[in-house]
């Protein structure tokens, strides 16, 4: 399977809260207090993909800065 089959690149995305402390999006709620839940919020640091198959996001590296590398990757040839 040809990573263009299996791949989709998306936004990558986290939690931002307090002195740009940072924590996933698919995790726990970074906060521990009601209180707290406003001081956080969802922003964009780059891009990763989705693994279609497994219905995952990312694959263990940080997010590329730019749309263009990310697909980059996906459009390259699968080593063998």
């Amino acid at each position: 399977m040809s990573r263009k089959d299996r791949y989709q690149v998306i936004p990558s995305r986290v939690w931002k809260g307090p002195e740009g402390r940072t924590a996933s999006i698919y995790g726990a709620m970074p906060w521990t207090k009601p209180a707290e839940k406003p001081l956080w919020c969802i922003v964009q640091q780059g891009w990763t993909v989705l693994d279609l198959v497994r219905g995952t996001v990312g694959i263990g590296r940080q997010p590329w800065p730019t749309q263009e590398l990310a697909q980059q990757w996906v459009d390259a040839p699968t080593p063998s």
